[in-house]
This record gives C-alpha cells, sequence and structure tokens, in this order.
C-alpha cells in the first residue's frame, strides 16, 4: 500500500496557502485502487456479505409531470406480434440509461436494477366482446348472458438492454425475461417462468353489487382508476468466465395481457380484443443500476 513521507513543518517552513495546499494535496485521492486502499481502510464487520459496490448510476424516466397536466398514452395494442413501447419523455424522446462506452460485468459480479414509474389505465368498451378472455359468461336467468370481468386483464412492464454498442439500437429482454412474442395456441405471450424482469398493472376494475333478490352474478360496473406507483427490480449475476459489457438498459410496456393456461404451463398472452380501446397513461420515475462484486 502507498504511504506518504511528508516531513513535519519545521521552524522556518512558510505556513502561507500556497505551501498548505500543496502538503494537503498529498493526502488528495482521485483514484481509488488496489495500490493505495486495502481491506484495513474499511470496518470490515460492515462487509459479511462480502459484496462491494462499484458502480452507481440512475436517472429520471417518463415525463415527469407530477400534477399531470400533460402525460404519455399508450393505447391497447391489437395488431400482433406486438413490438414494446420504450418509456419516453413525452416528445418522443427515449428515457433509457447509457453507460458510454460500456458497462463490464465480469464473472462473480452482480448487477441490480429498480425503477419505477406512476401510470394509470383506462378500461375499454370491448372488455366483454366475443373472443376476449377478460370475462366470464354465466347462464342467469331470465339473463342468459351475464358477463363479469375476470380482473385478469393488465399491461406488463418489462427491462430490455443492449449488449451490442454504444449506439443502443439492438434493444432485446434481459435474460429471464420474454417478448412476449411467443406463440402460444392462437395467441401471442410468454409462459409465467419468462417473466423475471416483468411488473404487472391491472388494465380494468370493476365491481358487481349483490342485487335485492340475492340472485347472483349481478352485471359488472367499471369503476375509475386512479394514477398508481409501478415498480420492479431485476438481478443478474454473471456466472460464467467470460465478461459481458452493457452499453444501455431501458423499461417498456406491452398490453393488455391475460392469463392463459395451456397444458400445464401458465402463461401471459394478448388479448387483442380486449385492448381494443383499452389505453394506458403514464408520467414520471427513476431507473437506477448498482453493480457489486464479491470481495
Amino acid at each position: 500500500m502507498s504511504r506518504i513521507t511528508d516531513g513535519p513543518i519545521v521552524s522556518g517552513d512558510a505556513l502561507d496557502a500556497a505551501s498548505l495546499n500543496t502538503r494537503f494535496a498529498s493526502y488528495t485521492q482521485t483514484d481509488l485502487n488496489q495500490f493505495n486502499h486495502r481491506d484495513a481502510a474499511h470496518d470490515l464487520p460492515q462487509f459479511q456479505t462480502g459484496w462491494l459496490l462499484t458502480h452507481a448510476q440512475e436517472q429520471l424516466i417518463g415525463l415527469n409531470d407530477w400534477r399531470h397536466t400533460s402525460t404519455v398514452t399508450v393505447n391497447g395494442m391489437t395488431a400482433m406480434p406486438a413490438n414494446p413501447h420504450p418509456i419516453e419523455d413525452g416528445a418522443g424522446n427515449p428515457t433509457d440509461m447509457s453507460f458510454g462506452a460500456g458497462l463490464t460485468v465480469a464473472n462473480g459480479e452482480v448487477l441490480r436494477v429498480y425503477w419505477n414509474l406512476s401510470a394509470k389505465a383506462t378500461q375499454g368498451s370491448n372488455w366483454d366482446s366475443a373472443g376476449s378472455l377478460g370475462y366470464y359468461g354465466f347462464n342467469n336467468a331470465p339473463n342468459p348472458d351475464t358477463k363479469e370481468d375476470t380482473w385478469g386483464g393488465c399491461w406488463v412492464f418489462y427491462l430490455e438492454w443492449d449488449v451490442t454498442s454504444s449506439a443502443r439500437a439492438n434493444y432485446v429482454p434481459v435474460p429471464g425475461q420474454g417478448d412476449f412474442k411467443t406463440t402460444v395456441g392462437s395467441y401471442y405471450g410468454d409462459s409465467l417462468a419468462s417473466t423475471q424482469a416483468t411488473s404487472v398493472m391491472p388494465s380494468g376494475l370493476r365491481y358487481a353489487e349483490l342485487p335485492d333478490n340475492g340472485s347472483l352474478p349481478n352485471p359488472s360496473s367499471a369503476s375509475t382508476q386512479r394514477w398508481r406507483g409501478i415498480s420492479g427490480a431485476w438481478y443478474y449475476p454473471r456466472t460464467v468466465p467470460s465478461s459481458l459489457v452493457v452499453y444501455g438498459i431501458r423499461v417498456v410496456v406491452k398490453g393488455v395481457l391475460h392469463p392463459y393456461r395451456s397444458g400445464s404451463v401458465n402463461y401471459l398472452v394478448h388479448d387483442t380484443v380486449y385492448s381494443n380501446g383499452a389505453s394506458l397513461d403514464y408520467n414520471g420515475g427513476n431507473l437506477a443500476v448498482l453493480k457489486h462484486r464479491v470481495r
């Protein structure tokens, strides 16, 4: 470890600002490395897990109008297979996080990503139309076609990254995350096992009250949805010998999707009928990335 060898002040030494600045410059450290920074510089009991933070970065995402006077609107996706909507600032500018020349994630390091966003969904009038997964039909005499909302429709937010170049033109879902473009029977979606970086938000909110005669079901009514905070987290441990360089990471959104089961597998699939007329508004939030290595 480097050692400071400046001698003490002795009789006759100048004590003006210039000389003192020169002396204290020896204690100014701008580049910590293995030669000037060792274990003894830390309170080691605070590092029982053995993790050291080597990179931290955060930024605002979306349109940061906290009074919601201006919002970004995403319409329900009815053409398949659908591309996601990257979270933007309302003027078409992406709010993805850039790592410039790249953030290297080496073997034994862990990348942690946290994000949040303010959003509000509006349910369209096609939730109960033929072909939608968003309702149950009941033969409830004298009304043989009583429809009730499944409460399963949702918007999905998930993470993508670019590991190809600093141009950040090739975003793909992060490991463990699908793009909801897999063919599932007559639908497009992904299994729940492929949603490791996904957060969901209800696309509609309906309720049904018990009628006076106690007969069920009673037709449901729409409830106004309010603004809510949506958040997510994702961890990536690098466990292969080679390093990976990440150039950018971003949050994207798709909808409306609905739970679906095929065989013994649970999926989230696009419901294009439900999506017709549905929309999502969002404002601002935050994206944070941390990288750790094992001591």
